[in-house]
């Protein structure tokens, strides 16, 4: 009696940790907000909390090989990828919080996104404990830089 009683009180309290959350367009829209604000400021470690790790750095033509930029890749080469001096900040810097958000695809049987949602360049997806990370980002300039695959963190 004693294993069923057990088993029953595992699964009641693992249903109700694992309840599925389905994500709005105003937590995206408050993920893109917050993501944008970051990755206009100098502060590596504020932004990086708004990554899955590793996230793909993607090129402008489609058959180029995604990068892999690890979190010691994206600490390392922050000023690179997201400096003053990089096209993609001043093209982010025209954006405003309004950006379209596109549809939001999402299994509830499955509890996850069926595709990543893009805002500006960004792709989203979502994490039912994290909320909305970037797990790509369209970066012609940074991509031209590190497509050489000789940059510690990015490959």
């Amino acid at each position: 009696m004693k294993p069923i009683l057990a088993l029953l009180l595992a699964a009641l309290s693992s249903s109700s940790a694992l309840a599925c959350q389905t994500p709005t367009p105003e937590s995206l829209r408050a993920a893109w907000i917050t993501w944008r604000a970051a990755a206009l400021k100098d502060e590596p470690g504020t932004s990086a909390r708004l990554y899955k790790f590793p996230f793909l750095l993607l090129s402008a033509y489609q058959g180029d090989r995604p990068l892999r930029v690890t979190k010691a890749g994206f600490n390392d080469n922050y000023v690179d990828l997201f400096g003053p001096e990089v096209q993609f900040r001043e093209d982010l810097k025209k954006t405003t919080d309004n950006e379209h958000i596109e549809k939001i695809n999402f299994d509830d049987q499955a509890c996850k996104l069926k595709f990543t949602v893009r805002v500006h360049d960004a792709n989203f997806t979502y994490d039912q404990k994290a909320g909305w990370l970037v797990q790509s980002i369209y970066m012609p300039g940074a991509y031209s830089i590190f497509n050489k695959g000789d940059t510690q963190g990015i490959r």
